[in-house]
């Protein structure tokens, strides 16, 4: 399966079917390219036509900066920005090393006999480093300044709040994937003196089993991730191909309305001079060429339009630096998208002889990128370009059947029954080209009548390989991200 494990799609809630991809950011004149090919197919019985650009949503930013292992410097001049830049590229280092737990530890459980000693140590330097690097950055980057400003001060005060809970995010994956008892007791000594910091310090507390406590506390975190990532958000603009071009395509369905109207009059006048029609049959011929100009006119207007279209793109999509980054908003991203929507029919696959048919529905979606290198001071802080693409089944799960039957099983007394929920299978085709080359990657995406019950590698192979492959420290160049 090779880099193409590496594409990585899943559900961003019940109804979002959501992958992102990272384009290396160029220096100088340099641009990145990158294309796009995302497929759905639905069974024409459970699909609801709808608009697909207002169910597709695209977010695009920055890619958090990078810190090395050991190597974080934190500048006594940071502004309120460059602070939350610099709580990113912490914050980064903690998820890598949160995500490389669970990896550790079925990596680990595919072997021959559980290694749980090596697993333990894995486990520990996991910790080590997180550590380390929170004790860096609470020196380096939380603790105040005698000369910061009243905002610099909170801005300080939020990254702590915010690496806090991103500490206590890997604290929790680590205790699930414990597997001894001294490495249990190290996680929940970890948490405990992270808690006691939080109470010392006043910020806010998840409380037992108060559930609106808890979820004010999931609500904080959440607040502050948006917070702090808000600097990396670039400015998008759209514009829809046939909206933009309107005027020109007009102008040319009526142009040509207007020579095919007027080939009509003169072959109306010269039949009048020679056939000597009479007023009525003059009056009929004038109203029918006057309708056919106009819906000559429509046809035309919908056929260049269609051409347009199919041989530049759907829509363009225009990402540009804030204004806080580049005075002049330049450019940094422009890509051209396209969308259709298709019926075909496919031979039954119970009996493909039979000359029974499937009828699907496709849904198509390209793209197009180039991105160009940043102009703005803080730049160079910068080096890829994360675009998250998502796209909502809402339309779909409307049409869906939420019944459950009870189905006869085998039991231990003879016959027994179970309730079958009905589900639905939607597959999914993606694929990256790049310079580097094409990975692709194909999945089931499984619905119920609540949302998406759980997305399927097309393979026993790829989901075995996919289950196995390491956390890598860093996303390849113009890959899907892992």
């Amino acid at each position: 399966m090779g880099a193409g494990a590496r594409l990585k799609i899943e559900a961003h809630d019940a109804s979002r079917v959501e992958f992102s991809i990272y384009i290396p950011l160029p220096r100088g004149r340099e641009v990145s390219e990158a294309e796009v090919d995302l497929s759905l197919e639905f069974p024409e019985t459970i699909y609801t036509p709808h608009d697909g650009w207002d169910q597709l949503q695209i977010l695009a930013r920055l890619s958090s900066p990078d810190k090395g292992e050991g190597g974080s410097v934190f500048d006594d001049t940071l502004d309120v920005d460059g602070v939350r830049r610099s709580a990113l590229g912490v914050a980064r280092r903690l998820k890598l090393l949160r995500e490389s737990i669970p990896r550790a530890a079925l990596a680990h459980g595919l072997g021959p006999a559980p290694l749980a000693a090596v697993l333990a140590r894995d486990l520990a330097g996991v910790l080590d480093r997180a550590e380390t690097a929170l004790e860096e950055a609470r020196a380096g980057l939380v603790a105040p300044r005698p000369l910061d400003a009243k905002a610099l001060v909170r801005e300080r005060q939020l990254a702590g709040e915010f690496l806090s809970s991103q500490l206590l995010e890997l604290l929790t994956v680590a205790d699930e994937a414990a597997g001894t008892d001294a490495l249990r007791a190290r996680v929940a000594a970890a948490l405990s003196a992270e808690l006691a910091r939080r109470a010392r310090l006043g910020d806010p507390m998840p409380g037992g089993d108060d559930k609106e406590g808890l979820a004010a506390f999931l609500d904080r975190a959440a607040q502050l991730k948006k917070h702090f990532q808000e600097v990396l958000f670039l400015e998008p603009e759209s514009k829809m191909i046939d909206q933009s071009s309107r005027n020109l395509v007009g102008l040319g369905g009526a142009a040509t309305a207007f020579v095919i109207y007027f080939a009509l009059q003169l072959l109306q006048t010269s039949a009048v001079a020679q056939a000597g029609l009479g007023l009525g049959t003059v009056l009929f011929l004038g109203a029918f060429a006057y309708a056919l100009k106009d819906r000559m006119k429509e046809l035309t207007r919908q056929w260049l339009a269609g051409k347009l279209s199919h041989l530049y793109a759907n829509r363009v999509l225009v990402l540009r630096e804030p204004m806080r980054f580049d005075k002049q908003r330049r450019v940094v991203m422009q890509a051209r998208e396209s969308l259709a929507q298709d019926r075909l029919a496919r031979p039954d696959p119970l009996n493909p002889g039979s000359g029974a048919a499937q009828h699907l529905v496709t849904l198509r979606y390209k793209q197009r990128t180039r991105v160009s290198a940043l102009h703005g001071a803080t730049g160079s802080a910068f080096e890829r370009l994360k675009i998250v693409f998502r796209y909502d089944l809402s339309p779909i799960l409307t049409r869906l059947d939420d019944s459950v039957k009870r189905v006869p099983v085998p039991g231990p007394d003879g016959v027994r029954f179970a309730d079958a929920p009905r589900l639905y299978r939607v597959p999914m085709k993606l694929s990256v080209r790049t310079p580097q080359g094409l990975d692709q990657r194909e999945v089931t995406i499984v619905l119920q009548r609540q949302g998406i019950a759980r997305i399927v590698p097309a393979t026993a192979e790829e989901r075995s390989e996919l289950a196995a492959l390491p956390e890598a420290p860093e996303p390849p160049p113009l890959l899907l991200a892992p």
